[in-house]
């Protein structure tokens, strides 16, 4: 059980548009505001006196559009605050559990994210119109249903050269890089002092100090990619342009342009034999390099005993 303050926005009609949220620590305070099991309570006067003279976390809150909101993150949807809750919590907290994100597209709308706000796109060319805003003025960010990360959080020691390409919803950890080609999706995990280059999809893990080259890919549960969620190990190395439809363990090295899915059918060198082995079966194994035969064409894969110490760490320093 989750428990936050949130404070949320509306479109004209008063249809919910999105909603950030505090989170208290102290237990005791549903003791103090006697409340129990109530979901989506909106706060009377005296709890916001209580909150702002008893807590000084909250002095700075705007309370405009305030909401006391209790969530199990295995629940199902209900709405766009609890959609914005589960996106801010995977990002804010490493989360062990499920979360259940099942429908979250279908409660969701877009919404025109820029400069000077955020907007429902009819209440966007009503206020355009009524102020007569000057589209070369502003800076549109996006058109989408999910915000990037870095509109709610702030993350300290990481690098995003390029903040729109990280959503909200994605769990970035301390010393890693994102460089302006590489893309992290929501409902992922990326371990400390990874360099992403690459995309990683939604509901993909990336473990310790991993390498995910320039427009390299990880097979995420969106799109056809299923349920299995793939991860990645620690220090392995994506080369540019390669792809990964299996989990991999650690130590592991694919070459530059190979794509390698559930059914691809790999040669494994082991005692100087080539045995043909399905990709699926190489699931979690370690110390593994996986490249194409330059002479036959033939995808192959033979065990290494090195270890992939961080590449260029200049470039990597944050």
């Amino acid at each position: 059980m989750y428990n936050s303050i949130g404070n949320y926005s509306t479109d004209i009609k008063k249809n919910f548009l999105e909603c950030d949220f505090y989170f208290f620590k102290k237990k005791n305070i549903f003791k103090y505001l006697k409340i129990k099991k109530i979901i989506n309570y909106f706060l009377n006067i005296k709890q916001l006196i209580f909150l702002i003279f008893f807590y000084n976390k909250w002095f700075k809150f705007n309370f405009k559009n305030n909401i006391l909101y209790f969530n199990k993150i295995k629940n199902k949807i209900k709405n766009t605050i609890d959609i914005f809750f589960k996106l801010i919590i995977l990002s804010k907290f490493k989360v062990t559990n499920f979360v259940n994100l099942k429908n979250m597209f279908s409660n969701l709308k877009n919404i025109i994210w820029t400069s000077i706000g955020f907007f429902s796109i009819l209440d966007f060319f009503f206020i355009k119109n009524k102020y007569n805003i000057n589209l070369k003025k502003i800076i549109i960010e996006s058109i989408d249903k999910i915000p990037f990360l870095t509109k709610y959080i702030i993350l300290n020691k990481i690098r995003i050269s390029n903040s729109n390409r990280v959503r909200l919803g994605s769990y970035i950890s301390e010393n890693t890089t994102i460089m302006s080609e590489g893309y992290v999706n929501f409902n992922t995990f990326v371990g400390k002092s990874c360099m992403i280059e690459g995309r990683v999809s939604a509901g993909v893990i990336v473990f310790e100090n991993s390498d995910l080259g320039g427009s390299s890919s990880i097979m995420g549960t969106l799109s056809g990619g299923g349920n299995n969620i793939i991860s990645l190990g620690k220090n392995c190395l994506l080369g540019a342009n390669s792809g990964l439809g299996i989990s991999l363990g650690d130590n592991c090295i694919i070459e530059s342009g190979l794509y390698i899915t559930n059914g691809t059918k790999i040669f494994f060198n082991i005692k100087k034999k080539n045995i043909l082995i399905k990709a699926n079966k190489f699931s979690f194994i370690n110390n593994l390099t996986f490249y194409r035969n330059s002479t036959n064409g033939k995808i192959e894969c033979c065990k290494n005993n090195l270890f992939i110490s961080k590449t260029n760490k200049f470039l990597q320093f944050n």
